[in-house]
Formats: C-alpha cells, structure tokens, sequence
C-alpha cells in the first residue's frame, strides 16, 4: 500500500534538522516554483505577492520525512537517511541480491538505485558543507 504524501511550499530553501533522538526530519525532493502565488486565504483582504517558493514533498504534512539518523553531523547517515526516503533497508537489499543474481534483468532498476545514491550522497555533502 502506497504511503499518503503532503506537499507544502516555503519561502526558503529545507535541508533537516534534529526530529528526536536517533531521527531527523528531512526535505530531499525540492521543485522550486518562481512566482508562486499562495491561496488567498479566507479573511485575506489582498491576494498575497509572488515568491520563489520552495515546494517539498513527503509523507509528513509538512512536507518533509522523519527518518532515522544515528549523527546528523556524518555525511554517511544524512545520505541513508535520504536514500531511506525512497528505498527501504530490505529493497535495497533485494535489489543488490537480484542484481547479482540476474545483472541483465536489473541493469535500469540498479542503475536507478545508483543515480539515488549518488545524488544522495551529493546532497548530504551540500547539506553539511562538505565540499566533493
């Protein structure tokens, strides 16, 4: 069963922060939105100006995914953290186990994957200031 996602835009740019204990709550699928118009809202007496907004989503209402994150000061678990918001533990173990198993029949599913990981990787090393 496919989880529920929410969308919710911003006026600055969403990275993580500390969620809890062992978690982080996180903003990795960005699509920024030049001239965005918010709703009026009811009350409102002015439409409100266009912005640049930030668009996330993810299953949290705000936008974001709380995910575990052991150090969120380590680059390797910022980047599980991320690549968790697409691939479960066990799917990504699948997934190599196949690939192993049968490379021709995995080639584009694997490669997915490493696109993924790779562009996660990246974007934890931008998220922490860690340059390449």
């Amino acid at each position: 069963m496919a989880k529920q996602t929410f969308k919710a835009v911003y006026k600055q740019p969403r990275t993580f922060f500390q969620y809890d204990q062992g978690r982080i709550i996180l903003y990795p699928h960005e699509t920024v939105i030049e001239n965005y118009t918010p709703e009026k809202k009811e009350g409102q007496e002015e439409t409100p100006e266009p912005y640049t907004g930030y668009q996330y989503e993810g299953e949290e209402a705000d936008g974001g995914f709380i995910r575990e994150c052991a150090d969120p000061t380590d680059i390797h678990d910022v980047a599980n953290a991320i690549i968790r918001t697409r691939y479960t533990y066990s799917e990504e173990l699948a997934l190599q186990r196949h690939y192993m198993q049968e490379p021709e029949a995995y080639k584009d599913k694997w490669q997915a994957y490493y696109d993924f990981a790779n562009q996660s990787a990246e974007k934890a090393r931008r998220w922490l200031g860690i340059g390449a």
